[in-house]
């Protein structure tokens, strides 16, 4: 019997190979027979844009007024600057801006807020000529905002820096060098002081259009972690070890279009690259945690998570301080030569 089944799996197998590699048709056949991964996929992006849709009727779209205001921002820097420009989506950014501002309780951070009026005020300070009947129309609703605090004038378009940087890039090698994917940890408890301290790094990643569309979501009750734990694949043997664990979850409503749905993997990333340096730079270990694309562990996460149809998970990282008495993994790495090319077609 257990031949058979041996047999069995290994045709299937071979037909699955087939389908996948063949034909339109055929690779057609494996996905509505063997695989709903990309189904899986429409739907999350299908739910991502009616949440989208539907924070845009009640003006509650920060992701649309972030985008919105980073074009707006790019404009101002421009050489030469127009005279008139944004008058696509000047007047609906301004809407935007006057219903974020006046929900309770807030949606928008006080730094947003900040950046968005300096933004706008230089914008029809740059357009004071223009008779455009969008931006006449966006001046007077701006006009009538009451926006909180007072204004900052640092929080817009401003000159790049200049002079040398405050990390070297011999630190910067030596401190990517130094960091491992690490697996055994002891015991003590990483502060969290510690962990939004990496947080403030990974928070400035760049993202595009700004949106920022993913969170952190850190867990350090050791209840909690061991349940994260062990969901995903490739932590067999020591997700009993890992003292705090942060799962990173990608936000699909911050996008309209579907040619954005991979953003929440980049930016994700970016930021969690960022975030691994910043527990690196005090001295936190770290071990990053592929996250498959399984529909029952994707199943069993976003239960656990809470998490809504428009969110999914990007990618884990587990934290903690080196047990020295451990190994890491060597992990050579490709040569400079391998992976870059200059000029080159």
């Amino acid at each position: 019997m257990g031949k058979l089944r041996s047999i069995a799996g290994a045709a299937r197998a071979k037909v699955k190979v087939r389908l996948r590699t063949g034909s339109r048709l055929e690779r057609g056949v494996y996905h509505l027979v063997f695989s709903d991964a990309y189904r899986r996929e429409r739907d999350f992006v299908s739910s991502g844009v009616k949440e989208y849709t539907r924070r845009h009727r009640d003006g509650e779209l920060e992701f649309l007024l972030r985008r919105n205001i980073h074009m707006a921002e790019k404009g101002l820097t421009m050489r030469p600057r127009r005279e008139t420009f944004a008058t696509a989506y000047i007047e609906d950014t301004v809407t935007l801006a006057s219903r974020l501002i006046a929900k309770a309780p807030a949606i928008l951070s006080p730094e947003v807020v900040e950046w968005a009026r300096e933004v706008l005020t230089r914008y029809f300070e740059a357009t004071a000529t223009s008779e455009h009947p969008a931006v006449v129309n966006a001046r007077a609703a701006f006009a009538k905002i009451e926006w909180p605090g007072i204004r900052n004038s640092k929080a817009g378009p401003h000159a790049p820096f200049s002079g040398p940087a405050p990390v070297s890039i011999n630190d910067l090698v030596a401190l990517a060098e130094r960091r491992n994917s690490v697996r055994w940890f002891t015991p003590t408890k990483v502060p969290r002081e510690a962990i939004d301290q990496a947080m403030q790094v990974a928070i400035e990643a760049p993202t595009a259009c700004n949106r920022q569309p993913f969170t952190f979501r850190v867990f350090d009750d050791p209840d909690m972690v061991a349940q994260v734990a062990s969901i995903p694949m490739g932590t067999a043997g020591y997700a009993h070890n890992i003292p705090a664990i942060t799962v990173i979850v990608g936000d699909l409503s911050a996008f309209i279009d579907e040619r954005d749905r991979h953003l929440i993997y980049t930016d994700g990333c970016l930021a969690a690259m960022s975030f691994i340096f910043g527990l690196e730079a005090q001295g936190v270990a770290s071990v990053c945690i592929n996250w498959p694309d399984i529909a029952e562990r994707e199943k069993r996460m976003a239960k656990l998570l809470n998490l809504s149809p428009h969110e999914r998970v990007v990618m884990l990282v587990g934290l903690g301080y080196a047990d020295e008495s451990g190994h890491t993994p060597y992990s050579a790495k490709r040569s400079i030569d391998q992976l870059r090319a200059y000029n080159q077609f």
